[in-house]
């Protein structure tokens, strides 16, 4: 009975040796394709970053009118992702200044530890899509706009919308003072884009900042305004006291956007202004005080990329654009297709 006793102890032995040698397989398999699977993982992250990239950085060059395809889509990959693959990138145009890129992406993910159990190196993809054209709603503009009917170059950049340089006279004189309804005084001023009792401080952090939230034509912040197009009240006596912080723009060399109105109601801090565009600008030279006949802005003007909410449009187009990412399937782009 000893002897037996002593046998059955090593078979036993011998079967949990068996079922701990297979349970380590188990795990051992396990913990391999966890880290496999989780460098494919890190890859793909990688690789939507990549795409995300160059889907943007192609946008943004269809936008300034060129081909984004071309090149920047691959180097943008490239430099994000440096294995990646290009399949392929493809442009979409919705209108004569707005459309959608769509780039995809692969690249191979090296197994270490799958092979083991039969797992071997595999592929990941990634889809990014981005949206070009011009701005639906714009952020970071300063709040003084130039009239339009006011100034000659003004209309004649408009009409043409190239790198030049713009003098914007101030000046109560027809026919170069800005035409209004109620005589509306002078050639710019003071806009209050959100309708608040607003501050001197909060005035001039707009000058330095730019305004935080978006401005468009679906705003009204004027009761006599609703049911109008881009109309906000203003001051058309406020802007002397931001000369400092005009300074500091110019001393910067800040590029910055205005709104441009085509006329206004009202005079002093009761004015309506009537958005119809928007410019973007760096201040050469100005005098805001003194002499009305001796006040002025003097700008380089150059339409390009501004920041806000693609895409949409405003009332009349400057040539500034923006772009955005729109989908990440490339069997669904719908977000990518113009709002009204």
């Amino acid at each position: 009975m000893r002897g037996m006793t002593k046998v059955a102890e090593r078979d036993q032995r011998g079967a949990v040796m068996v079922i701990v040698a297979l349970a380590l397989v188990v795990l051992c398999g396990a913990a391999a394709l966890s880290i496999d699977l989780g460098n494919g993982w890190q890859t793909r992250r990688g690789l939507i970053t990549g795409t995300d990239a160059a889907a943007l950085a192609a946008a943004q060059t269809y936008a300034r009118g060129g081909t984004g395809c071309d090149a920047d889509a691959i180097a943008y990959l490239s430099a994000n992702q440096a294995d990646a693959v290009l399949v392929s990138c493809v442009n979409t145009p919705l209108g004569p200044t707005t459309g959608f890129v769509t780039v995809t992406a692969r690249q191979n993910v090296e197994t270490f530890f799958g092979p083991v159990i039969g797992f071997n190196d595999y592929e990941v993809t990634s889809t990014s899509s981005a949206l070009y054209g011009p701005l639906r709603e714009l952020t970071g503009l300063r709040p003084f706009g130039l009239c339009l009917d006011g100034s000659a170059a003004l209309q004649s950049y408009i009409a043409n919308p190239v790198a030049t340089t713009i003098r914007i006279e101030y000046t109560k004189d027809q026919p170069d003072a800005c035409a209004a309804e109620d005589d509306l005084p002078g050639n710019w001023g003071t806009i209050d884009f959100n309708g608040g009792a607003n501050s001197n401080a909060e005035t001039k952090d707009w000058v330095l900042n730019g305004y935080p939230d978006g401005v468009s034509g679906s705003d009204h912040t004027v009761t006599s305004c609703v049911g109008e197009p881009h109309c906000y009240e203003g001051d058309t006596g406020a802007i002397a006291g931001l000369q400092s912080q005009i300074q500091t723009l110019q001393n910067n060399g800040t590029w910055f956007t205005l709104p441009i109105f085509n006329f206004g109601e009202g005079n002093g801090g009761n004015v309506e202004f009537h958005l119809v565009a928007f410019i973007r600008v760096r201040i050469i030279d100005f005098k805001v005080n003194g002499a009305e006949s001796q006040r002025f802005f003097e700008f380089e003007v150059d339409p390009d990329l501004v920041t806000g909410t693609c895409c949409g449009g405003s009332a009349i187009d400057t040539g500034l654009r923006g772009v955005a990412l729109c989908a990440v399937d490339p069997a669904d782009t719908t977000a990518c297709v113009l709002r009204p």
